[in-house]
């Protein structure tokens, strides 16, 4: 691609609204799939890595040039906003859309160099296992470069999930785990 045909790509990409939309999501079909992290370990999409905490998830590629390093700018920033409950009763997960090339060394070190804290998971494993989630939570797209800018928010405990598409600030994420945070306190 020459340089002009990016630069005018990034315009355009950098254009788009924050969050076009926003809404629940049904997490029913959405297996508890067996996926690596960035440490080699196996785990459990829904089990371990969500279990009942509130989770943050988005979809990237260590080696995209596009929109992804504007989600794990986000992310980086989200890290600082929930860094009280970072680990504990939050997670933040980066589920790769490239998991042939997103071996664990690799997202090991996207981790180091995004400075992901404890708590904050990069996952990959089997493609035809990651392509069969991303398919079950509605993001996944033939050619990667295409996915969708997604976030999913997830309550593991009370199974609710709200899904923002677009760009959503960090402070939009942080509001919208607020808020199932909230409806877990008047359950």
């Amino acid at each position: 691609m020459s340089r002009g045909l990016f630069a005018a790509g990034m315009v355009v990409l950098l254009a788009l609204p924050p969050a076009v939309s926003g809404g629940s999501f049904d997490e029913a079909g959405v297996p508890d799939a067996r996926l690596v992290n960035q440490d080699g370990q196996e785990v459990r999409f829904l089990s371990d890595v969500i279990g009942d905490r509130l989770a943050a998830i988005t979809f990237t590629f260590s080696t995209c040039h596009t929109i992804c390093p504007r989600l794990d700018g986000i992310f980086k920033s989200l890290q600082e906003k929930v860094a009280a409950d970072l680990g504990r009763d939050t997670v933040l997960v980066t589920l790769s859309v490239d998991p042939a090339s997103d071996i664990p060394e690799r997202l090991k070190a996207h981790a180091e160099m995004l400075e992901a804290r404890p708590g904050w998971s990069f996952l990959t494993g089997d493609t035809a296992r990651v392509n069969d989630l991303l398919k079950a939570l509605e993001v996944y797209a033939q050619d990667i470069r295409n996915h969708p800018p997604t976030v999913l928010v997830v309550d593991g405990r009370r199974g609710e999930w709200t899904r923002l598409s677009g760009f959503p600030s960090p402070d939009k994420i942080a509001e919208v785990l607020a808020r199932h945070r909230q409806a877990r306190a008047t359950d």
